[in-house]
């Protein structure tokens, strides 16, 4: 059952961006919904809190990177990973009332 309910909550969170953050750009609505569905994938894989950390860091990161230099025009690199943290926070919370409720 619980298993059920954090994809349904999964599911929820890559579509809220589309429905609830007028005031956010696209693209960081984009990079908040990746990176709750992918925490809460991994976290529901099983993989450790720190692991999962480092490896969202890593692929966020190398993302950033490679924005750079694919393009060199201005890009809001800082708040594209604050985005990504963002959305880590808001699943890290779910999954927190998810586990306190159940």
């Amino acid at each position: 059952m619980r298993k059920k309910l954090i994809a349904i909550v999964m599911m929820v969170l890559m579509l809220i961006p589309s429905f609830c953050y007028a005031g956010i750009p696209e693209d960081k609505q984009k990079h908040i919904g990746v990176a709750a569905g992918l925490n809460l994938v991994m976290k529901e894989m099983g993989v450790k809190d720190a692991t999962r950390y480092t490896i969202l860091g890593t692929i966020f990161v190398g993302k950033e990177i490679y924005d750079h230099n694919k393009s060199h025009a201005t890009h809001d690199h800082l708040g594209d990973l604050a985005a990504d943290t963002g959305g880590v926070i808001i699943s890290d919370g779910v999954i927190w009332i998810i586990h306190r409720t159940f």
